[in-house]
């Protein structure tokens, strides 16, 4: 391909095996290069997953300033970013590895951006690090393939992020970016949840005395009876066994429990007592149920039945036919959802899923199915880039989680600003997203932390400007009722924004971590034809210094001056830019109000203030 004078991304020559074919197809602003099979080939896989055997290689432009945004291949699409020199960190936290491929690709300099993204056969294609040099092609574990199999990517060439994430979700929506999903249809994206995931008060604990199903009967009743109207309970993995099943035990700090699969889908007899999940529920007055659900263990005695790919951690059934039962079963024990987790385990679990195209594509696509058949949402947890981009189809995906654990880094900036940063791509899809489960309560100065948060107005407010799930997991008499209702209305009805919040373009690639700027964010309620902006300003640095910085409202996409009101401050003023010095850690809210409109049209007690019209 003869070079683009404004693309950033130029492609090399092709490396590739035989019966594999490459075209380039020139269309407006950017390319598509499609990887084609001429025949049945068996044998391609290098056995490295970041190593394609048929690739074309991904050249940089020789600008000054060039950086670089990927998502990685792994849990939560991990945003990673880089210079010229390729230098991503892919374990920026302890206990978190990657391999050095990408499923998305953003490359910047101060006035031009391009966008490497795939279009089809989201799962076989990535962009890989290796020996020095970017390589889009297929994966190393790819090892079989049909005659006629091909992959399209799309290379998008434009003034800013956003402007090229729009054209592929246009391209992806066959002409229409995907719309945001309808929050009404399902209670975990309509009204306040309780949640017991890891992160939680009750994940894997009790209360003293108490078995688990008891304790979190009691917080549910607690919190209702304090007016915290709390809809759906969110079961986690604690609610059936796994290979190596951990204990439930009374309060204390949990150990980690084992990444090892379920054996069976069905309530752990200690969880619930001698009246099962039917009688809990019943107690509760059939709350609608999140049930979690994960990779299922090689040892499991569903093995039995049917066709398996296996491997050491996890098993595959052929057959996706065989998940309609847990569906089945979640509807018949008052499910609203399953909450699909450990998805990037199901993907690099099972190297048999990986080494022929289409078999992730079929999973998914058959729980959707399911979903829709049983009147059932799906949210897509631990989810690769390509899990969110093929989300994008899957009606019955209500939401996908766009950061790691709430409590799984010591400073918990990083997971803010990895909310923040993948929340820019689950918006461009028209995915609702879920920052996961937070504490409500700022525990009292020097007190242990372990029950309560120091930053749970901050939580609180980037769980209310998700567009998705709100969902707290405090324990037995530490829920603050005031923060927790800036979240939503008198019953329980979350107050919601249209598209999840998140980095403006100026923040995307590590400015805020390097001190740069300070993390603006923002997104917008729509009502009555009149769009309502929130920006929000984080101190992220990883220097914990103050920062200063002024946001111009033109990068948020408003012209000239608008009334502005300050949130924490209760004041307005009209200006055409923030100016704000931040310590580390803090944290502003702004809402910009639109022209012939004023604050008082809506609720200024809410992080929201006029909630979204969508449904």
């Amino acid at each position: 391909m003869s070079p683009r004078s404004r693309s950033l991304v130029q492609l090399g020559t092709a490396q590739l095996p035989d019966h594999v074919a490459v075209g380039i197809e020139p269309v407006a602003h950017g390319v598509r290069v499609r990887l084609h099979a001429t025949a049945h080939i068996t044998g391609l896989a290098t056995r490295r997953f970041a190593v394609p055997a048929a690739f074309v290689p991904l050249e940089l432009a020789d600008v000054d300033g060039l950086q670089l945004l990927g998502f990685a291949f792994t849990q939560f699409a991990l945003p990673v970013v880089a210079t010229r020199a390729l230098d991503f960190d892919f374990s920026p936290a302890p206990n978190l590895r990657s391999p050095p491929a990408v499923g998305v690709l953003l490359a910047r300099t101060t006035d031009r951006c391009t966008l490497v993204a795939p279009l089809t056969s989201v799962h076989e294609q990535i962009v890989s690090v290796d020996k020095g040099e970017l390589r889009w092609g297929w994966h190393g574990d790819l090892d079989e393939i049909a005659e006629g199999f091909e992959t399209t990517l799309g290379v998008y060439d434009g003034a800013t992020s956003g402007d090229v994430l729009l054209r592929w979700a246009t391209d992806l929506g066959n002409g229409e970016p995907p719309a945001p999903r309808r929050r009404d249809t399902n209670p975990i994206t309509s009204h306040l949840s309780y949640w017991t995931d890891n992160g939680a008060a009750y994940w894997y604990r009790t209360e003293p005395g108490r078995s688990i199903g008891d304790t979190v009967a009691e917080a549910v009743v607690g919190l209702r009876a304090g007016g915290v109207p709390v809809h759906a309970v969110e079961l986690d993995s604690w609610f059936y066994p796994h290979e190596i099943s951990r204990p439930i035990a009374e309060i204390g700090y949990p150990s980690d429990v084992p990444p090892t699969g379920m054996m069976r889908w069905e309530p752990r007899p200690d969880a619930f007592g001698a009246d099962g999940i039917d009688g809990w529920a019943d107690r509760l007055g059939r709350p609608p149920l999140v049930l979690h659900a994960r990779h299922i263990s090689p040892d499991s005695p569903y093995l039995a039945e049917g066709e398996w790919w296996t491997d050491l951690l996890a098993a595959q059934p052929h057959d996706p036919q065989f998940f309609r039962r847990w569906f089945d079963d979640a509807q018949r024990w008052g499910a609203c959802c399953i909450e699909q987790d450990w998805m990037m385990m199901y993907w690099f679990g099972v190297r048999e899923l990986r080494s022929a195209p289409g078999r992730a594509r079929a999973w998914q696509e058959a729980l959707d199915s399911h979903a829709g058949h049983t009147g059932l949402g799906l949210l897509w947890c631990m989810a690769t880039p390509a899990d969110l981009v093929l989300a994008a189809s899957l009606p019955h995906v209500v939401a996908v989680r766009t950061s790691d654990d709430y409590r799984f880094a010591d400073d918990p900036a990083l997971l803010w600003t990895w909310y923040l940063t993948v929340n820019r791509l689950a918006g461009a899809l028209g995915l609702a997203a879920f920052k996961d489960v937070f504490f409500s309560k700022v525990p009292p100065t020097g007190a242990d932390s372990i029950d309560g948060d120091e930053h749970a107005e901050l939580e609180a407010l980037l769980s209310a400007m998700s567009a998705g799930p709100v969902g707290i997991g405090d324990r037995i008499g530490h829920t603050d009722r005031s923060i927790v209702m800036r979240t939503c209305d008198a019953d329980g009805r979350i107050r919601h924004v249209d598209r999840p919040i998140a980095l403006i373009d100026g923040c995307l690639f590590g400015e805020p971590a390097r001190g740069e700027r300070l993390a603006w964010a923002t997104a917008t309620s729509t009502r009555d034809g009149a769009a309502w902006t929130y920006v929000l300003a984080v101190n992220t640095s990883a220097a914990a210094t103050d920062v200063a910085d002024v946001l111009h409202l033109a990068e948020v996409g408003l012209d000239g001056s608008h009334h502005v009101y300050d949130w924490r401050a209760r004041t307005t003023g009209t200006t055409d830019r923030i100016e704000q010095v931040l310590a580390s850690r803090d944290w502003a809210l702004f809402v910009c109000v639109p022209h012939g409109h004023s604050i008082a049209e809506g609720d200024p007690t809410k992080y929201v203030v006029v909630s979204s019209e969508r449904p």
